[in-house]
């Protein structure tokens, strides 16, 4: 019996949560504290894949026990190590305050019960920009972002999980802007509706209390000798990376599916950053069954972690089809978009191709966004100073115009020749 099984026996021998909580949540507690100490490089992320999670308990209120199901794991990584607990608050002020009080490669487990008021938060006006500023931190990356009147400089190599509860219906919170922006994309979402079993109210379980001294033990033994390991390898035995390579390709296959047969689909979305996340919880599975010292400093991810991952996935992305299903059928489907939101859209999206620039072509695509409605936008933002244009003429075809985020200037005019409002209202009539 690995970490995360033996996390699962604990939870359920202590509340008569939804199984699926304490099946993520087993995995939320081996991120939280083993996962900061490793990194696996992959193809797409050559600085190293970080196995932090983002997980999301889902379920009516009082009748699902999210909150009490979170609370047990919170009690788990407070016990091995309380100094990694922070409480979440995600309003400008409060990023910023958080980003001056750490350090590159620090680690952080950000906790926030209901997180509806959160969401309902990212419609006011002097939210816009969160949703991106969250999505970074995620990949672990540090940049210099402007919010509101405040510079926000994230350390690099911020190792964040994070762990929230959220009441049913999901429409009632999170919107199609949620995924469509990528943030949501980034959490597992494991829903629920009922409890399968339920317990006596007073229930007190003497082999609870035995389950959680042996799992903080070992997740403490275990913690001390990745701790003791410098720069641990990740590696994986050829029957590993061939069922995580399978997998890529089925989902590949999938989404060319989906592309033809549901285009508007947000599932899709969230269905193609799963190879990624079956990557974390492999590695996590592997942390988890220990032995982590008799290799040299290498941890081989073998077949059966990977089978183990990739089940417990496959539960997780039915939880989230069911809430994507739920948010998309909505009457909050499709709000009206404002031009105040439609400008943070826009921004945001350019914002994130730093010195690369978007293209037209892409902003259409990704914002979403009419033709007609995108070029005023555009033009606003370049009256404002927000956004860069240029016209980049290359040796072989024909010229395209690129727009930067204004904090790039000096490269896009490397790139190009700088075009100004009027002269953009001409170029795309």
């Amino acid at each position: 019996m690995d970490l995360v099984d033996l996390y699962i026996e604990y939870a359920a021998e202590s509340t008569d949560a939804p199984a699926i909580y304490h099946r993520a949540l087993g995995y939320f507690v081996v991120s939280s504290l083993l996962g900061r100490f490793v990194r696996i490089v992959t193809s797409y992320s050559p600085r190293g894949l970080a196995p932090n999670l983002w997980l999301m308990l889902i379920g009516p209120s009082r009748i699902a026990r999210k909150t009490t199901a979170m609370e047990l794991a919170v009690n788990v990584v407070r016990a091995v190590e309380p100094s990694l607990i922070m409480p979440a608050s995600f309003t400008p002020e409060a990023l910023y305050e958080m980003f001056n009080s750490l350090n590159p490669g620090d680690a952080v487990v950000w906790v926030k019960d209901e997180m509806g008021g959160f969401f309902k938060s990212l419609e006011k006006k002097y939210m816009y920009g969160v949703r991106e500023i969250l999505s970074s931190l995620y990949t672990g990356h540090g940049e210099v972002r402007r919010l509101r009147n405040l510079t926000l400089r994230i350390p690099d190599g911020l190792y964040v999980t994070a762990v929230g509860t959220l009441a049913t219906p999901p429409h009632n919170y999170i919107t199609e802007e949620d995924f469509e922006s990528g943030f949501m994309n980034r959490w597992i979402l494991a829903y629920a509706t009922r409890r399968e079993r339920r317990l006596p109210l007073l229930h007190k379980s003497a082999r609870a209390e035995a389950l959680f001294r042996e799992l903080v033990q070992e997740l403490k033994d275990y913690s001390n000798v990745l701790a003791s390991m410098s720069a641990p390898i990740i590696t994986t035995t050829k029957a590993a990376i061939d069922k995580l390579e399978e997998y890529d390709r089925e989902v590949d296959h999938q989404l060319e599916i989906m592309e033809q047969t549901a285009p508007g689909s947000l599932f899709k979305l969230y269905y193609a950053e799963t190879p990624t996340l079956l990557v974390k919880l492999s590695v996590l599975r592997r942390l988890a069954r220990g032995d982590l010292g008799q290799e040299g400093g290498i941890i081989t991810i073998e077949l059966d972690d990977v089978n183990k991952a990739l089940e417990d996935l496959m539960v997780f992305v039915e939880g989230a089809r069911q809430v994507i299903d739920d948010v998309q059928s909505s009457p909050r489907a499709r709000p009206v978009l404002t031009e105040e939101k439609a400008l943070e859209r826009i921004v945001s999206y350019i914002a994130s191709k730093k010195e690369q620039g978007a293209t037209y072509s892409e902003l259409l695509l990704k914002t979403r966004i009419l033709s007609k409605d995108l070029k005023e936008y555009l033009i606003t933002l370049m009256e404002q100073e927000r956004v860069v244009c240029v016209k980049v003429t290359p040796l072989r075809g024909r010229p395209s115009l690129k727009f930067f985020d204004s904090m790039y200037r000096n490269i896009a005019l490397t790139q190009g020749e700088q075009i100004t409002p009027e002269v953009l209202r001409v170029l795309l009539k």
